[in-house]
C-alpha cells in the first residue's frame, strides 16, 4: 500500500484502527458497510474489521437505526430527496429493507409534502417553457427524478398548476 505521495502506507495496529473508526463515527452517523470499508481501507483483514465492528456496535457508535433516520431526514431537508431516492441509497448504504420501511413511515408527511411544494415552487421559477402542459410535463419529470412518488407528484404539480 502507498499514500498518494508514492511513501508506503503503514498498516494500523487494532487498537489504532479502533481508535480512527470511533473518530469517525463520531464525526457523523455512519452505516455499518461504511465503517466496514473504512477499516478494509486501512489494510485491516475481514476477521480484524469485524472484530471491531461488533466493538463499535456494542458501544453504539454505530447504530443502523440511527444512521438510516438522520440519513433519511436529512437527505429531505437538504437535497429535497422522494421516499425512492432515499430508499436506494439507503440499500446502497448496506440498510436492510424493512428499516427503511421503518424510517420512511416515520417521516412527518407533512415535511415531505411541505419538502415537495417547496421543490415545485422553486423549479417553477427556472422554467422558461411557456406552454402550460410542457411546464407541467417538466415538473413532474424533475420531481420523480428526486424521488417523489409519481402519484403525489402528479396530484401536487396538478394542483400547483390549477393556482398558477
Amino acid at each position: 500500500m502507498q499514500s498518494r505521495l508514492g511513501k508506503p502506507k503503514t498498516r494500523p495496529t487494532l487498537q489504532q484502527a479502533r481508535i480512527k473508526a470511533e473518530k469517525y463515527c463520531a464525526y457523523q452517523e455512519r452505516s455499518q458497510l461504511e465503517v466496514k470499508n473504512k477499516l478494509l481501507e486501512l489494510g485491516l483483514t475481514i476477521a480484524e474489521t469485524n472484530d471491531i465492528l461488533v466493538e463499535l456496535v456494542r458501544d453504539n457508535f454505530i447504530n443502523e437505526e440511527r444512521f438510516a433516520v438522520a440519513f433519511a431526514k436529512g437527505k429531505l431537508k437538504v437535497k429535497k430527496w422522494g421516499n425512492r431516492k432515499i430508499t436506494i441509497a439507503l440499500k446502497n448504504k448496506g440498510i436492510t429493507k424493512s428499516l427503511i420501511q421503518k424510517v420512511l413511515k416515520d417521516l412527518d408527511p407533512n415535511l415531505y409534502i411541505g419538502e415537495l411544494r417547496y421543490s415545485i415552487h422553486k423549479k417553477d421559477k427556472t422554467i422558461k417553457e411557456t406552454d402550460p402542459w410542457k411546464r407541467s410535463g417538466k415538473l413532474k419529470q424533475y420531481l420523480m427524478g428526486k424521488g417523489f412518488e409519481p402519484e403525489l407528484v402528479f396530484r401536487e404539480v396538478d394542483a400547483f398548476m390549477k393556482e398558477n
